[in-house]
């Protein structure tokens, strides 16, 4: 079964040195989808280290469980986030962005 919209759960504001934790969730798809976190429109690579884009980005990503966590938060980190969910089964989908503001 193809999996159907995901939904991001981000929360809009986040402070500065703290944790935040963004997750995505999807109820149909079958074999369980993995997930894959975008910001600004750019896919978040799972190290932040490998990419100049996000190094300056402390977080973890769990594309088992669509869970986004960053700690600490810092400034570098407002912007729009979104998911998208996908299994081997018909075309992956996404989720709406939503703005978190570090």
């Amino acid at each position: 079964v193809p999996p159907s919209k995901p939904v991001a759960h981000v929360p809009t504001s986040a402070t500065i040195g703290s944790k935040a934790v963004l997750r995505c969730s999807e109820a149909d798809g079958s074999p369980p989808p993995t997930f894959r976190w975008y910001k600004n429109g750019m896919l978040m690579p799972a190290d932040p280290r490998s990419s100049p884009t996000f190094r300056n980005s402390s977080y973890t990503l769990d594309a088992t469980t669509g869970v986004l966590t960053f700690e600490p938060v810092s400034s570098f980190d407002t912007g729009d986030y979104y998911c998208e969910a996908s299994n081997n089964v018909g075309s992956p989908q996404k989720s709406e962005a939503i703005r978190m503001e570090a």
